[in-house]
């Protein structure tokens, strides 16, 4: 397998009551839930008109990610920077000090943006005022996304969710690194009883680090998914497409030789040269380009670590010959 920089899924490292090990057994409980009364004290209630639960997806250093929080009618959480806060991330610098507040009342649940600096978004649009919330939406903080369920069966949720997060990024929501070693070391296998062409593409954004230390790294974030849905449109469904890390991207191409890898890469090379990224946290319209690497599976290699690293070889070399172009292996 190829080796993962971070491996496996983070354990909970910041001190909420509501943080959960995602690769224990669920345990239910009601943690640290405010009711919406004049002090806002803590006060639980518990049963009677069921539940609902925010799932950490992702986070800007995959930390304490799959861990849950769960609301039961007449209480509220907070979310931001301040240790006072339900949900609280000090370190996560794109989050406000009080940042946003989930509320669940009698008639539905309810996220509300505290007049945050980088907003809250509900399904990547953002909240002006009280957004209703619907079982398996999407919602940001910052550079924090959960999604948000609402069901009778709470834990086969939860367990589905998890599910997706270990075989899915949470940022991009195509496959991650995991997703990526199972599927090439069972085509690779595949392709070696049959003899059948398999090739890889391996890809990063050019000097992706100016562009968080220009416009920020929810800018940043921004890149990475408009990139996954510029490349996806151009793949097919049996390529497996898959964020591998940071702004690495890799393919996996069943039935495709060498000749038909570099021409589907030089495609998405010139698709995402061409494309102007504009967004309302940045002034003017920018342009980004990519260098990849490509390599098809030859008798030589004996795993398939050999077939992903000579397209990751073949990256680098683009890289030093001036970036934007795509290497072969």
């Amino acid at each position: 397998m190829i080796a993962s920089k971070t491996q496996g899924i983070e354990q909970p490292c910041i001190d909420w009551p509501t943080v959960e090990k995602p690769d224990s057994d669920p345990v239910d409980r009601t943690w640290a839930l405010r009711s919406p009364t004049a002090h806002g004290e803590a006060e639980p209630r518990p049963g009677g008109g069921g539940h609902a639960m925010l799932i950490l997806i992702s986070h800007p250093d995959s930390e304490c990610l799959g861990s849950r929080t769960r609301l039961d009618i007449g209480s509220f959480v907070t979310i931001g920077r301040d240790p006072a806060c339900q949900i609280a991330f000090p370190e996560v610098l794109s989050l406000s000090r009080i940042h946003a507040r989930v509320t669940f009342a009698d008639d539905g649940v309810v996220v509300e943006d505290l007049q945050s600096t980088n907003g809250t978004f509900v399904n990547d649009r953002r909240v002006t005022a009280a957004a209703e919330l619907s079982s398996g939406d999407r919602i940001q903080f910052g550079a924090l996304h959960f999604k948000f369920f609402r069901e009778e069966d709470v834990e086969a949720v939860y367990h589905e969710a998890i599910h997706q997060l270990v075989m899915q990024d949470g940022l991009t929501e195509i496959g991650n690194r995991r997703r990526f070693n199972e599927e090439l070391s069972r085509e690779f296998a595949r392709a070696g009883r049959h003899e059948r062409p398999l090739a890889v593409v391996v890809f990063d954004i050019d000097r992706f680090k100016q562009i968080n230390d220009t416009y920020g790294h929810l800018c940043g974030d921004f890149v990475l998914k408009r990139l996954t849905r510029i490349c996806g449109k151009r793949l097919r469904p049996e390529q497996v497409f898959a964020r591998m890390g940071g702004d690495e991207f890799a393919i996996l191409s069943p039935e495709t030789n060498i000749d038909r890898v570099e021409i589907l890469a030089e495609r998405l090379r010139a698709s995402i040269a061409d494309y102007r990224f504009e967004t309302d946290m940045v002034a003017d319209s920018f342009q980004i380009t990519c260098s990849f690497g490509c390599a098809e599976m030859s008798p030589a290699m004996k795993t398939e670590t050999d077939l992903y690293e000579a397209a990751d070889k073949a990256l680098y070399a683009a890289k030093n010959a001036g970036r934007n172009r795509v290497g072969l292996g």
